[in-house]
């Protein structure tokens, strides 16, 4: 089985512990709590689940946004988040 550790405190570990919990993200909502780059962060959490050989369950959805636009929402699969069975809804 595929082992993926994280270091305690850092941004992966932060999103990983959001997501299991079901949550999902913004770029607007990330930078609110203090994480930068959010698109960057969602790619390094994506190669640690490559980098153990390991099925990443990360998912996003394209939504509309306060500016007349759309945004990306990230998010885990299987973990209850309610984003998982929109439709749009794919791996990322």
């Amino acid at each position: 089985m595929a082992t993926i550790t994280f270091k305690p405190n850092s941004t992966p570990y932060t999103l990983h512990v959001h997501f299991m919990s079901g949550g999902s993200l913004t770029y607007d909502e990330a930078y609110a709590k203090g994480i930068r780059h959010l698109t960057q962060r969602i790619s390094d959490l994506k190669a640690k689940f490559e980098d153990a050989n390991a099925l990443s369950p990360l998912m996003v959805i394209y939504e509309p946004n306060d500016r007349g636009g759309t945004h990306a929402r990230y998010f885990y699969r299987d973990t209850g988040c309610e984003y998982q069975h929109r439709e749009g809804a794919k791996a990322y």
